[in-house]
């Protein structure tokens, strides 16, 4: 194989993937909260690739998952294979707002 079809293959697979919508994103579990957090705020964790999906649907995936009465608030972003799979490894970890918290 190439060098040139070795670059292609990758580029043409993940344009394929981000106009076919292949890689949603998806709720997972969340980072914990630090233990100094005495908050009890509802966390919600979702997996994306950054390449293939956009702030708005990830940040929607939230708001669904928070419900309609809580604003998601983003509280941190991570990179792991544990609880997301190899193909949408970034996981975002959103605390649920109630409206009168919002600030």
């Amino acid at each position: 194989m190439t060098r040139l079809a070795r670059f292609a293959l990758p580029v043409l697979l993940l344009g394929l993937a981000r106009c076919g919508g292949w890689l949603p994103p998806f709720e997972t579990v969340p980072l914990p909260a630090p233990t100094d957090d005495t908050s009890g705020a509802m966390r919600v964790g979702v997996c994306y690739n950054f390449l293939t999906t956009t702030a708005d649907a990830v940040r929607g995936l939230a708001a669904a998952s928070c419900g309609p009465t809580a604003k998601p608030q983003p509280v941190e972003r991570d990179v792991s294979l544990n609880y997301c799979p190899l193909l949408t490894p970034t996981r975002a970890t959103f605390t649920c707002a109630a409206p009168d918290n919002q600030q």
